[in-house]
C-alpha cells in the first residue's frame, strides 16, 4: 500500500529527471537529422523536425508559443504544402526557443541549489513562479519547463527568503498523522474533528501545529453549543 501512494506523488519527479537534460530523447528524436524524411505528403512532429532541422522539443514548444500553425491532416500531422512554407522559418524558430528545452521544477531546485548554497527544493521553485520571479517557458506533460537564463538570473538573497519562509513552516506544521499523534487521537478523529470546526490544511497539506494544539477545546466548545442548540 505504500508503493502504490508513493508512486503517484512521484509522477513528476520521474517526468522531470526524464523530461530535464533527456528532454530531447524523452520526445522520441534528439538532434535534427536522426530520422529520415517522411517520403509522403503529410509529416509527423519527427519528421517535422527532421524536415526543418530542430529538436523533436524545439516543435513541440513552439506549437505551445503558437510559432507553428496547428496540423492540418488529421490534427496530428502537417502537410507538404505547410512544411514547405514552414522552411524560411526554422532559423527564427531556433533563435525564439534557444537550444535548451529548460528544466522541470526539481531539476530548478537543483540547479538552484548547486548556484546558492542553499537547501532549495521544488516547492521553492513552484513558489518562485506563483509568486511571478519565475515563468514557464513551456511545459512537459502538463508540467512547467524553467529556462535556465531564468534561473540563473535569481538573486540569492531572493532565493533564500523563499527557502526560509517554506523551512519555517516545516517547523511550526504538521501533517494530518502526526497532528493525530499529536493529540493522542485516531486519525479519523481527527480528521472529523478538523472538517467540524473548520480546520483546513495550508500550504504542503500541513497543518499549524498551534491551531492544531487547539483543536480539542474548540470541538468541545463546538458540540457543547450543539447541543443546547
Amino acid at each position: 500500500m505504500g508503493l502504490a501512494k508513493t508512486l503517484p506523488d512521484r509522477v513528476e519527479e520521474i517526468l522531470s529527471v526524464v523530461g530535464d537534460e533527456n528532454y530531447g530523447e524523452a520526445q522520441g528524436a534528439g538532434k535534427a537529422g536522426r530520422r529520415q524524411p517522411v517520403k509522403g505528403d503529410a509529416f509527423g512532429p519527427h519528421q517535422l523536425a527532421s524536415e526543418l532541422e530542430l529538436q523533436r522539443w524545439q516543435v513541440g514548444r513552439a506549437e505551445q508559443r503558437g510559432l507553428l500553425p496547428p496540423p492540418d491532416v488529421d490534427g496530428k500531422r502537417w502537410s507538404r504544402e505547410v512544411v514547405e512554407g514552414l522552411r524560411g522559418r526554422a532559423a527564427e524558430i531556433r533563435e525564439e526557443l534557444g537550444d535548451h528545452p529548460g528544466l522541470g521544477s526539481i531539476d530548478a531546485a537543483k540547479r538552484l541549489a548547486e548556484r546558492t548554497e542553499l537547501e532549495v527544493e521544488r516547492e521553492d521553485v513552484r513558489a518562485l513562479a506563483g509568486e511571478g520571479y519565475l515563468r514557464p517557458v513551456g511545459e512537459f506533460r502538463g508540467y512547467p519547463m524553467f529556462s535556465l537564463e531564468s534561473l540563473d538570473g535569481l538573486d540569492r538573497e531572493l532565493v533564500a527568503e523563499v527557502v526560509g519562509e517554506r523551512q519555517r513552516w516545516m517547523e511550526r506544521s504538521v501533517t494530518a498523522r502526526e497532528a493525530a499523534a499529536l493529540l493522542g487521537w485516531p486519525a479519523g478523529r481527527f480528521e472529523v474533528a478538523a472538517e467540524r470546526n473548520g480546520l483546513t490544511p495550508g500550504r504542503l497539506g500541513r497543518y499549524d501545529r498551534a491551531e492544531v494544539e487547539g483543536l480539542p477545546e474548540r470541538d468541545r466548545e463546538g458540540r457543547g453549543r450543539s447541543r443546547q442548540e
